[in-house]
């Protein structure tokens, strides 16, 4: 079985309280399916994450898109008053 340097590394610095939740908040079913979606491409290392992730932590009950669904959700949540300052920023009205 392949190991993920990666992984360890990020473990350190979590806290107890994240580790608790990150089961709860990210490896569960989305109100949404893949089939409603859109395609997207990944690198073929991070495919291979998120199917161990998926698999391991996930215990196979949690598709990738549901996986994949609820990280962007929860990116969106948390970063989203930057990405629309960032954005407006950027793209001004022509009128």
């Amino acid at each position: 079985m392949r190991k993920f340097k990666h992984f360890r590394k990020a473990a350190q610095v979590q806290t107890t309280k994240s580790k608790e939740n990150y089961v709860d908040t990210f490896l569960k079913e989305t109100s949404t399916r893949a089939r409603d979606g859109k395609t997207v491409y990944i690198r073929p290392e991070f495919h291979e994450k998120l199917t161990r992730i998926v698999q391991v932590i996930g215990e196979d009950k949690v598709s990738i898109y549901a996986y994949l669904d609820n990280l962007l959700d929860n990116h969106f949540e948390e970063f989203s008053q930057t990405i629309v300052e960032k954005f407006n920023q950027k793209y001004k009205p022509i009128f």
